[in-house]
């Protein structure tokens, strides 16, 4: 009798995206969580993380560990994730080839870290100072060469590939913003059946939501009481540097006057 899980797997192609939600409490989630909690337009805000099926029973991923083909079953199958497959609606088979071709050939590459903090900074920097964001200085500073998060690595082989369909450029690009119907077709979802969800399961996810949410509520506290931190310690530094020079100045004067 096949289940769940293998007729999942049985529906995978080459070039599939497979958003993935842990359904346990996960830090590494939590800045990806956070920065969902403030998205805009999105029912189902879960989907921290985003895997390239290439094939033959392997994922390509940017993993914290950095660029790296593990095996979906293995990795993903084991009833500790919650599961989105989503198929480009528009990209040809030769060009899912380039894409799949590009992500591998990353393979080894760095995880960009950057990324998660420019995540962070955009839900929460208001919608007038975003001109702050999108200026091309600032945004060098998150884009590192030959280092990706995971749907930037992806969004980035599809740019390769020709078939670009983000208005945002790829460091921009969250796991959760391919569950777009314009551009992705939804293949199957694997998650845990209404039924089968016991009362302790609904405490734990309960749980889990609380903790995020406070995170994400606490996080705007820390960057306000950090900026006025660096506020006051600037105020600080520029008076002792004014009194610094005055005083500096003005023994100079008494030398000369001996």
């Amino acid at each position: 009798m096949m289940t769940k899980n293998n007729a999942l797997e049985e529906k995978l192609k080459s070039g599939d995206i497979i958003l993935v939600c842990a359904r346990k409490f996960s830090f590494q989630a939590v800045p990806i969580k956070i920065a969902n909690f403030f998205k805009r337009g999105y029912r189902n805000r879960g989907w921290t993380h985003a895997a390239l099926y290439i094939g033959n029973g392997e994922v390509v991923e940017a993993f914290s560990t950095g660029i790296v083909q593990r095996n979906f079953k293995e990795t993903y199958l084991n009833n500790g994730f919650n599961l989105l497959v989503l198929r480009h609606k528009k990209a040809l088979e030769k060009d899912l080839e380039k894409v799949i071709n590009f992500c591998v050939q990353e393979e080894s590459k760095k995880y960009d870290f950057r990324g998660l903090i420019y995540f962070l900074l955009s839900d929460f920097v208001p919608q007038g100072l975003h001109f702050i964001l999108e200026n091309d200085f600032f945004g060098e500073c998150f884009k590192i060469n030959d280092s990706y998060f995971c749907s930037e690595l992806i969004s980035t082989g599809f740019l390769k590939a020709d078939v670009y369909c983000f208005e945002r450029e790829p460091y921009k690009v969250m796991p959760i913003d391919f569950y777009n119907h314009l551009w992705f077709d939804v293949v199957d979802k694997l998650e845990v059946p209404e039924k089968q969800k016991s009362v302790w399961h609904k405490i734990k996810v309960g749980v889990f939501h609380a903790l995020y949410i406070f995170s994400a509520i606490l996080f705007p506290v820390i960057l306000i009481i950090v900026a006025h931190l660096l506020l006051i310690a600037a105020i600080i530094i520029t008076v002792c540097v004014g009194i610094g020079i005055y005083v500096l100045s003005a023994f100079g004067k008494k030398e000369r006057r001996d």
